[in-house]
C-alpha cells in the first residue's frame, strides 16, 4: 500500500520504551522511501501541522484510511522544533499503561523538551485504563507533551470537555477519504489512464475509500476495459470482501457483528427499523457508537437519525449474512416491508417486499398508497419495469392484476393492459371496501391512458373524462400528482388525435401548470414538447418555437429534449422551407426516449419525413413512408390518421394518379374531413372533372393553417381552370396573407400546377412577398443557443421529376447541354426544357446557382470540396 493509503498493512511491533523516534533531528525533515504509487497529499500534512498544537490530536477512521503512513508521512517532513515520537500498541502489547508512564519519566529528566507522541493503537480498542494513563500524560507534562492518537474507534475519554475547552484537534474518514484528484493521481501513478467519467464513477463507488482504490487499481491492472471493471467493482468478492471480513467485521464484539448483518439489507438504517430488525431496544445508541467506529456507517445528512453504510461494506455484510444465515434475510426483508408500509414509504416497502418475494404484499403496497401512476411517470416508469420483473401475471387478487397492467402499460401493451385491467374489475366484487377504492382509482387512471394509446381517439375520451372528474372529487389527501399529470397528458393526447388543438393545448397547458408548481422537471418537459407540437401542427409556428425553447431552458443541464419537442422543431422548419434544419430534428427525434405519447409522434415524425421526401423530389419515397405509418398508427378517423392519409392522397395527384387519390380519401373515415375535400378537388382538377363544391374555412379555430392556406390555393388553381384570373389573383393573395405572419411556406411549394407560373422568382408576388423566400442552411449556435441564419433564398415551387434530378446531377458534373443529352439519349431540346424546370422549381437564374441551391437542400448527394 502506498505510504497514505492503507493503515493496516505494515507489520506492528510490541511498543517498548525503545520504541522508534520519527524525528530528534531540528535541523529539517528527513525524507524516507516511500512506497511505489504513493500519492503526496500536503493538505492532510498540513493539517496534521495544525493540529499537534493542541495537546491532543485524534486521528480516527475504519480500517484502510491510511492513518499509520500519514503520520509517518508527516513526522518526516516535520521541522520542529519538538521532537515526534511514535509508539504502537496492539493486542501483544505487555501493558501499555506502564508504558505511556515511562514515556512520562522519561520526559521529566528532560529540561524543557517538546514532545509530539504518536500513540497508534492499529486494531486495538482503547480500554478505560490506558484513556486514564493518556489523560494524566497529556495534563501532567505541564504542555511538554501533545499526544497524537491514532486509533479505529473513538477512546473512552472525555472528548465533549476537551472540545469545550479547545484542546482537542479531530482528523476523521471524511477528511482522510481520497478527493477526485487524489484518486486520479493514483491510478496515474500506477500507469493507468482513466477517463473523467470513469474516475468519478470509481471515486463514487469507493466514497475515496483508500483501500479500496487500492484494490481497484490492482484490479485495472493490465484490464483492456477499464469501464466494466469499475462497474464490476463490488464489496461483496475478491480482496476487498476479504479485507473487510478480517480487518472490520471480525474485529467487531458478536452483538456488534449480527447487529451489522441484520440491518444491512436496508440502504438507510433508523433507530426503530433497527429495533425491529435486531430485537434490540437499545439500537440507536448502537447506531451512534457504530458511527464512532470502524464499520464505515455515517449518519445520513438532513435526517435527525438516519444512518447508512458505505456502498462497498453494505454489499459485502448483504453477502455475508446470505452466506451465514440464508433463512433469516427474507423476514428481516418482510420487517422492514411493513415497517416501511407503515410509516409511510411505499417504494421503500415494496422493494423489499419483492426482495423476499412477497408478491402479493408488494402489489398491495403498490396500490393502496396511490403509487401505480407514480412509477408511469417520466423516468420512473424503467423503475417499475425493473422492481417488478418477474412478477407472475396470473397471481389472484385485483392488486395483482392492477400491478400487471400498469408492467404492460409500461412496455406499451395496450391490449395487455386492457386485458389485465378487466380481470382487475371482475376481482373488485371478492375485495374487502376498505381496500376498493385505491383499486377503482387506479382502474379508472390506468383505463385513460390506455385510451389514449388505442387506434380510436373518437372513444378514447370517455374514459379519460371519467378519470378526470373522478380526481377532481378526490380529496388532497388521494389525488396525487402523478395521476392527475397522467390523465391531463392523457386527454391532451385524446384530444390531439382528434384535431381539437384548442382543447388538446388547453389539457397540455393545464399539465405545465401542475408540473411547475410541483417541480415535476420531467413531466414540464415532456408537456411543453407536446404543447409545442399541437402549436405547430395548428399552424402557430411561431408559438411553437417559443415553446420548444422555453422546453429547452428549463430542461434537466446536457439533457436532451424529449422527442415532442423535437418533432414540433422539425415539424416548423419543414412548414418554413428550412429542409436541411429539418432534417437534422428528424435524425435527432429518432434516438430519444419513447413515453406514451410515442405512438402520437411516431405519426407526425413520418409526415415530417414524408414532406422532406417530396421536397426533395422522392414522391415514390415519401409515399411509402407514410402508407408505412399509417398502416403502424392503424388509427380509425380523427385528425392525425387522416393527416396520413391527405398527405398520401397529395403524392398521388402530384405523380398524376388522380383517381387513386379520389378512391384513398373515398374509402377513408374522415373523408369529411375539410383537408379531405380539398385533396377531392385538386384530385378532380387533375383529372379533368367537375369539382366538388367546397366552403372555404372562415376561421383559424376551426382548422389547421395550412389547411386554410390550401383552401384558398385550391380555390386559386381553380379560378384559372375556368379562366377567371380575378378571382385566382384575390384568393391567392388571401393565402399569402394568411400564411405570412407565420412564415408558412410549404403549401405554396406544393402548391397545384396551375399556380406556379403565379409564383415565379421574378414575377411580382414574390416582391410583394419576400418572405416567401426561404430561409438557406442554419447552423445552431451550440454556445450561445441562438440560430445563425444565412441569406434567404427562394422557395422550391415544386418537386424534381425523375428525369429533372438526372439532368440536375449532370449538370453538378459540369457536363455541357449537348453532353447531356448524349448520355441520357435525348435531344438537346428535352435537355434545355428540363433545365428551364430546374431553373424555375429551385427559383434560381443560373445553371450554378441551381446546382450550389440544390446542395443547399440536399437534393445531390454531396458537396465537392471547393
Amino acid at each position: 500500500m502506498p505510504s497514505e493509503q492503507h493503515a493496516g498493512a505494515e507489520g506492528r511491533r510490541s511498543a517498548s520504551p525503545d520504541a522508534p523516534v520519527y524525528g530528534r533531528q531540528r535541523s529539517g525533515p528527513r525524507n524516507p522511501a516511500t512506497p511505489p504509487g504513493t500519492v503526496p497529499r500536503p493538505r492532510l500534512v498540513d493539517r496534521v501541522s495544525l493540529a499537534v498544537q493542541r495537546p491532543l490530536t485524534l486521528v480516527v477512521a475504519p480500517a484502510g484510511f491510511g492513518k499509520t503512513m500519514l503520520l509517518k508521512s508527516w513526522a518526516a517532513q516535520y521541522p520542529g522544533p519538538a521532537v515526534v515520537r511514535r509508539i504502537a500498541l496492539d493486542a501483544t502489547s505487555e501493558h501499555p499503561p506502564a508504558l505511556l508512564e515511562s514515556v512520562r519519566d522519561d520526559l521529566s529528566r528532560r529540561d524543557r523538551t517538546v514532545l509530539v507522541l504518536v500513540v497508534d493503537c492499529g486494531d486495538l480498542t482503547v480500554t478505560p485504563q490506558i484513556g486514564r494513563s493518556l489523560q494524566r500524560l497529556i495534563h501532567g507534562s505541564a504542555g511538554r507533551v501533545r499526544v497524537v492518537l491514532v486509533t479505529r474507534s473513538d477512546p473512552p475519554l472525555p472528548l465533549h470537555l476537551y472540545r469545550l475547552a479547545g484542546t482537542v484537534s479531530e482528523i476523521r474518514a471524511a477528511e482522510l477519504a481520497f478527493t477526485p484528484d487524489e484518486t486520479s493521481a493514483l491510478m496515474r501513478g500506477h500507469k493507468l489512464e482513466l477517463t473523467t467519467s470513469e474516475l468519478a464513477e470509481l471515486h463514487a463507488r469507493t466514497d475515496g475509500w483508500p483501500a479500496a482504490l487500492m484494490f481497484a487499481a490492482m484490479n485495472l491492472t493490465g484490464k483492456a476495459d477499464p469501464e466494466r471493471v469499475i462497474r464490476e467493482f463490488r464489496g461483496d468478492t475478491g480482496n476487498v470482501a476479504a479485507y473487510l471480513m478480517t480487518e472490520v467485521l471480525d474485529a467487531q464484539p458478536p452483538e456488534l457483528r449480527e447487529f451489522l448483518l441484520r440491518t444491512c439489507i436496508v440502504d438507510e438504517v433508523r433507530p426503530a427499523l433497527a429495533e425491529i430488525l435486531t430485537g434490540q431496544a437499545s439500537a440507536g445508541r448502537s447506531l451512534q457508537f457504530l458511527s464512532h467506529g470502524n464499520s464505515f456507517i455515517q449518519p445520513v445528512p438532513g435526517t435527525a437519525d438516519g444512518y447508512s453504510y458505505q456502498a462497498l461494506f453494505r454489499e459485502f455484510l448483504r453477502a455475508q449474512l446470505l452466506f451465514e444465515m440464508p433463512a433469516l434475510a427474507p423476514a428481516l426483508h418482510r420487517d422492514a416491508a411493513a415497517w416501511f408500509a407503515q410509516n409511510g414509504q411505499p417504494l421503500q416497502a415494496i422493494h423489499h417486499a419483492v426482495t423476499a418475494g412477497e408478491w402479493q404484499d408488494a402489489a398491495r403496497y403498490l396500490v393502496e398508497y396511490h403509487e401505480v401512476a407514480g412509477l408511469l411517470v417520466g423516468r420512473r416508469r424503467q423503475q417499475l419495469t425493473t422492481l417488478f420483473d418477474g412478477f407472475p401475471d396470473d397471481l389472484d387478487g385485483s392488486e395483482a392484476a392492477i400491478i400487471s397492467a400498469a408492467r404492460a402499460l409500461a412496455e406499451f401493451d395496450v391490449e395487455r393492459c386492457t386485458s389485465q385491467l378487466g380481470r382487475a374489475i371482475d376481482l373488485l366484487d371478492h375485495q374487502a371496501s376498505a381496500r376498493r377504492h385505491p383499486a377503482e382509482s387506479a382502474i379508472r387512471v390506468l383505463q385513460a391512458v390506455c385510451a389514449s394509446l388505442s387506434e380510436c381517439p373518437e372513444s378514447g375520451l370517455v374514459p379519460v373524462l371519467i378519470a378526470e372528474a373522478d380526481l377532481r372529487s378526490a380529496s388532497p389527501a388521494v389525488a396525487h400528482l402523478e395521476p392527475r399529470l397522467l390523465v391531463a397528458g392523457s386527454k391532451g393526447r385524446v384530444l390531439l388525435q382528434r384535431g381539437d388543438f384548442a382543447a388538446a393545448l388547453a389539457a397540455f397547458t393545464e399539465g405545465i401548470a401542475l408540473a411547475e408548481e410541483n417541480g415535476a422537471r420531467d413531466a414540464l418537459v415532456d408537456f411543453l414538447g407536446m404543447a409545442a407540437l399541437v402549436e405547430a401542427a395548428w399552424g402557430h409556428l411561431r408559438r411553437a418555437g417559443e415553446v420548444v425553447a422555453h422546453a429547452a431552458s428549463v430542461a434537466e443541464p446536457g439533457a436532451e429534449l424529449p422527442q415532442s419537442a423535437i418533432v414540433a422543431e422539425a415539424w416548423v422548419h419543414t412548414d418554413r422551407g428550412d429542409l436541411p434544419s429539418a432534417e437534422e430534428m428528424v435524425q435527432r427525434a429518432a434516438d430519444t426516449v419513447p413515453t406514451h405519447d410515442a405512438r402520437v409522434l411516431a405519426a407526425a415524425l413520418a409526415l415530417v419525413r414524408a414532406r422532406l421526401l417530396r421536397a426533395s423530389g422522392n414522391l415514390d419515397g415519401a409515399a411509402a413512408e407514410l402508407r408505412a405509418a399509417r398502416d403502424s398508427y392503424g388509427a380509425q378517423g380523427g385528425w392525425l390518421g387522416q393527416a396520413l392519409t391527405i398527405d398520401e392522397a397529395k403524392m398521388l395527384v402530384a405523380q398524376h394518379r388522380p383517381r387513386e387519390a379520389i378512391t384513398e380519401i373515398e374509402q377513408s373515415a374522415g373523408r369529411d374531413q375539410v383537408g379531405s375535400r380539398l385533396v377531392l378537388q385538386r384530385a378532380a382538377a387533375e383529372a379533368g372533372e367537375p369539382s366538388p363544391a367546397h366552403p372555404l374555412p372562415d376561421t383559424e379555430r376551426v382548422v389547421a393553417l395550412e389547411t386554410q392556406v390550401d383552401g384558398w390555393l385550391v380555390q386559386a388553381a381553380e379560378s384559372i381552370r375556368t379562366g377567371d384570373s380575378g378571382r385566382s389573383g384575390l384568393c391567392l393573395e388571401r393565402a399569402l396573407r394568411l400564411a405570412a405572419p407565420e412564415q408558412l411556406r410549404r403549401p405554396f411549394a406544393e402548391a397545384p400546377p396551375a399556380l406556379r407560373t403565379l409564383l415565379q422568382p421574378t414575377g411580382d408576388l414574390m416582391r410583394q412577398h419576400p418572405w416567401l423566400r426561404a430561409p438557406g442552411p442554419r447552423g445552431r449556435d451550440r454556445t450561445a443557443g441562438r440560430w445563425a441564419v444565412s441569406r434567404p433564398e427562394l422557395v422550391v415551387t415544386a418537386a424534381l421529376t425523375c428525369k429533372e434530378q438526372e439532368v440536375l446531377e449532370y449538370l453538378a458534373e459540369l457536363l455541357t447541354t449537348e453532353e447531356i443529352a448524349r448520355t441520357m439519349y435525348v435531344s438537346v431540346n428535352t435537355v434545355r426544357s428540363h433545365v428551364r424546370s430546374i431553373l424555375r422549381k429551385l427559383s434560381a437564374s443560373r445553371r450554378n446557382e441551381a446546382v450550389r441551391r440544390a446542395w443547399e437542400l440536399g437534393l445531390l448527394p454531396s458537396r465537392p470540396e471547393a
